[in-house]
């Protein structure tokens, strides 16, 4: 496990120990990055603020700002996760960032009611994939006004994703082996 690109490029990230920590694998990762700095989608992560939630070790958080977004904010409830990301921040040397520009907050993901956050360009959502928290997320940072129409929303799953948002549209779904990532949109009347 290791970032792929950036200013931190070809660094490696501590691993977890616990299976039940699942790692996003690079040629996921590779491909969010890419759908982010493409023309048909963004074009630019610099300076933007990113959501990375079930943070797990902090590789999508960390390369997102390895990639030069402004302020990044990584949430897990669990705390081996908390800890492994938070040894990832170090081996980066970036623990000086803490609270400044990285926030690890160790939180359940459904008490995201309770956090003051920024609005959001871009949010990484990857849950344990037989739970099915994601309408109750996107409902959550909607009403908490932490997305605008602009905002990205990426979301991790298994093949028996079944998804439906008043809310939300599926941009484009695609699959990476037992991986699926589906990439969304606030509908413009929700916000």
């Amino acid at each position: 496990m290791r970032i792929v690109s950036g200013k931190f490029r070809g660094f490696k990230l501590n691993s977890p120990k616990n299976f039940q920590i699942r790692p996003t694998s690079d040629r996921l990762k590779e491909s969010i990055f890419s759908i982010i700095e493409s023309e048909k989608y963004s074009n630019c992560i610099e300076g933007k603020f990113f959501l990375d939630l079930f943070t797990g070790t902090g590789s999508i958080g960390l390369e997102a700002f390895s990639r030069g977004a402004d302020t990044v904010y990584l949430l897990d409830k669990n705390s081996e996760s908390i800890e492994l990301s938070k040894k990832n921040i170090i081996k980066l040397n970036l623990g000086n960032l803490l609270e400044k520009q990285l926030f690890l907050l160790k939180t359940n993901i459904l008490n995201l009611n309770n956090l003051s956050l920024p609005i959001f360009d871009f949010i990484y959502i990857d849950p344990p994939y037989k739970t099915n928290y994601f309408n109750k997320i996107l409902d959550i940072l909607k009403k908490n006004k932490n997305l605008n129409s602009d905002t990205l929303i990426f979301l991790e799953s298994d093949k028996n994703f079944n998804f439906f948002h008043k809310d939300f549209k599926i941009l484009t779904t695609k699959n990476y082996g037992l991986s699926f990532l589906h990439i969304l949109k606030p509908i413009y009347h929700c916000l």
